[in-house]
């Protein structure tokens, strides 16, 4: 079947990976747009920016189905491969791009950067039905250019909020799929009225109010992985012909049944959807699971921003961001000390106050960004022993810690162009720098009662170059050198305490050399990327995982990621447009020296020393497939004809993805296989002259039912005398087939 998908592909590489369909604006819409983007524009790529990047429409995102989160809907972009704990992707859902794993995907709301202070990570679980609000959402590749906040190191995903409307408007959808997934969502705007007239208004011309409600609902595909979602958006604007003063609030609220232990080896052959989280022998002998394994989190985001654009060559925007986050999970646990169960919170709070400024002149343009956040994230726990009947009301608290970090950091981008001979020949030259100061201070005790004290200060400097030759209108040339950074997350630098290596704990650096071609029409896209990843210091997870599910990482001296992507994609008629892409990659660590726990029995497993060692003088990094390919059929088979199923459109995917290690060691024997994924999305909408507009979509996924596993761990220890022992394994089974069908209704 793999060489079947494969010669599907390879047209499709000579076919479309975006074809842009351009859309008429009025000259107020277009003036009420750009006030309503410049953070957006200084922190996204430009079109013909010496950047390989995607962009993902509005139009994009309501073809992956809304209960799954939005890594999901990134899943047909170069490189990526997506993982839902669950198996549905309603729940903790992940993404990686060339590899490179959540940690260190910078994402950015409205030029806010989203990541957690601690974990560097962004749990789309928190933010429930966000590709609901969405106006589009760009994914650069590599270091990217510099943004707001913490230095890429990998990948950036840049999200916008929807724009403001002309006119007021009302939505519902209502969703009902596999597995008892659901989804309702209601959402309603006054419009700005600008270019409306004003008549009939109860509002000012130029005020607007937005309010959208989600709910997410699944039982999951794994046992036990439930999981129940709320999330509300909701936007006060007001837009005048030189400034916009836009306040955002935006909530988000889940429990879900725990899952990020994976499945055990021997469960997976016989029940891939076994769950052993909260499972305990009773006084009989029987497997019995605890019934609250959950976990609980709230989210609160506010954005006030400020953008002024008086005309000309001066832009000004100026945001203030604040997150408040709390919640806990509950968890049983057996040890050798007696049975107990935990109940794990944080509490924590996120602000952030950034200015970007642009200036044209001529053939120049300059982007200035400021940016200052502040963290600080409290984590406590309480711990009861009577496991029939727990109260925690009365339980004690057996740990407390904290985590206060500062980061600034500071941005010049500036770009120019030189005309060079013929009319449309143009070379663009690009330079960007980066400046970041990291201030980390920890204290307080951990959960085994070892002190988490630690203070720490970094300065990062990113200089990035690169250039892009403009051939006639439709062919680009590019070639760029960028730098990137980035400090241990609280994880790493936990697990090194514990270690008594912290000293030996080093921040992570890259340089990203990339090159390629693009070729744009309206109906014609061709595009080929070359990357080389060099990496100095680069952490990678040496087979660990806490009891929360954070890979345990070490750095490796010299590491590299080098391959190339192809994008292709043609506009055949009015009813076919065909899409495509692949990676090819190698990804390597040189030097390797894999360090196993050494114990002396495995009945009493007290850690003797010296650890046991295996070297690997070039050996393949974990979570890196070398092949990953997408290849998408957008149908409309009545596009040219007047009747009722006019803008009926069947969208057909196949995603590839090429087998990876789930250890550094290469071993085929912590291998996942390759797997590839077929999708069908059908949607029909019925308009009305008087009522709106109802659109009926059905989902389909996994047509072919195939199972396997997006993502495993492994964890080897050493018995002294005995040999490698390998200790534990967890895999992580995705759904089979699985449908939705989704109603939706817009006025």
């Amino acid at each position: 079947m793999k060489h079947i998908f494969l010669t599907g592909l390879l047209p499709a590489l000579f076919i479309t990976a975006a074809i842009t369909r351009p859309h008429s604006l009025t000259a107020q819409e277009t003036q009420t747009r750009n006030l309503d983007s410049i953070v957006i524009v200084a922190t996204q790529a430009a079109k013909d920016a010496p950047v390989a990047h995607s962009r993902i429409t509005k139009e994009d995102l309501v073809r992956t189905p809304p209960t799954q989160n939005l890594p999901f809907a990134l899943s047909l972009t170069p490189g990526a491969v997506v993982m839902g704990e669950n198996g549905t992707g309603s729940g903790y859902a992940y993404l990686r791009i060339r590899g490179t794993e959540g940690a260190r995907i910078q994402v950015n709301l409205n030029g806010i950067a989203l990541n957690d202070g601690e974990s560097q990570e962004v749990f789309w679980v928190n933010l429930p039905a966000l590709s609901g609000f969405l106006e589009n959402v760009q994914v650069q590749r590599g270091v990217g250019t510099s943004v707001n906040g913490s230095g890429a190191f990998g990948a950036t995903v840049n999200m916008r909020t929807a724009y403001a409307t002309p006119a007021p408007y009302l939505h519902a959808t209502t969703s009902y799929g596999s597995f008892r997934t659901r989804h309702l969502a209601i959402g309603a705007g006054t419009g700005t009225g600008i270019g409306q007239g004003g008549t009939g208004r109860f509002l000012p011309v130029g005020l607007a109010l937005d309010v959208r409600y989600a709910h997410n609902q699944t039982a999951g595909y794994i046992d036990r992985g439930h999981g129940n979602m709320h999330s509300l958006f909701s936007r006060l604007s007001w837009i005048q012909p030189t400034y916009a003063l836009k306040l955002y609030y935006i909530y988000g609220e889940q429990h879900t049944g725990i899952t990020w232990m994976g499945i055990p080896y021997d469960q997976l052959l016989t029940n891939r959807r076994y769950n052993p989280a909260g499972a305990y022998k009773d006084a009989d002998g029987n497997t019995r699971f605890y019934p609250n394994e959950t976990d609980n989190y709230v989210q609160h985001h506010v954005q006030l921003n400020h953008s002024f654009h008086p005309g000309g060559n001066v832009a000004w925007s100026n945001t203030l961001h604040i997150t408040k986050g709390d919640g806990f999970y509950e968890n049983y646990k057996q040890k050798s000390s007696g049975d107990h169960i935990v109940r794990r919170s944080m509490d924590n709070v996120y602000a952030a106050l950034s200015s970007v400024g642009t200036w044209t002149a001529g053939n120049a343009e300059a982007v200035l960004g400021l940016n200052y956040a502040y963290y600080n994230g409290h984590h406590f726990g309480l711990r009861t022993y009577d496991v029939s009947k727990p109260d925690f009301t009365q339980a004690p608290e057996y740990y407390r810690n904290l985590g206060r970090k500062h980061d600034g950091s500071a941005f010049l981008k500036t770009t120019y162009a030189i005309p060079l001979k013929g009319v449309e020949n143009t070379l663009k030259l690009f330079a960007d720098i980066q400046y970041r100061y990291v201030s980390l201070h920890m204290d307080g005790v951990d959960t085994d009662a070892v002190s988490m004290a630690h203070q720490a200060q970094w300065h990062f400097f990113n200089p990035k170059a690169g250039m892009t030759l403009l051939l006639a209108k439709d062919h680009q040339l590019y070639v760029s050198a960028y730098t990137g950074s980035r400090e241990p997350s609280r994880s790493d630098i936990k697990e090194s305490i514990k270690a008594g290596r912290t000293a030996h704990l080093q921040p992570e650096k890259m340089l990203d050399l990339e090159g390629g071609y693009r070729y744009m029409t309206n109906h014609l896209l061709l595009g080929v990327n070359f990357y080389a990843m060099e990496y100095n210091n680069q952490l990678v997870p040496t087979g660990k995982i806490s009891d929360t599910g954070y890979e345990i990482k070490e750095n490796v001296p010299k590491s590299y990621r080098r391959g190339v992507e192809i994008e292709a994609g043609w506009h055949i008629l009015p009813q076919l447009r065909l899409e495509g892409n692949v990676c090819l990659s190698t990804n390597k660590i040189k030097d390797f020296t894999f360090h196993l726990d050494t114990y002396d029995h495995p009945h009493t497993w007290n850690p003797v020393r010296p650890q046991v060692q295996e070297y690997y003088a070039l050996t393949d990094l974990i979570y890196s497939p070398p092949v990953t390919g997408v290849a998408q059929l957008n149908y409309k088979p009545f596009a040219t004809q007047s009747h009722l199923f006019k803008n009926l459109e069947a969208v057909a995917t196949a995603r590839f993805v090429g087998k990876q290690y789930y250890d550094n060691t290469g071993s085929a024997e912590r291998m996942l296989p390759a797997y590839q994924v077929l999708g069908l999305t059908i949607t029909q909408p019925f308009e009305t002259k008087k009522v709106g507009t109802f659109t009926v979509t059905l989902f389909a996924d996994n047509l072919l039912n195939k199972h396997y596993c997006a993502s495993a761990w492994a964890y080897r220890a050493a018995f002294r005398d005995m040999g490698t022992v390998e200790l534990t394994r967890g895999f992580f089974p995705q759904a089979g087939f699985q449908a939705m069908v989704k109603v939706e209704w817009s006025w």
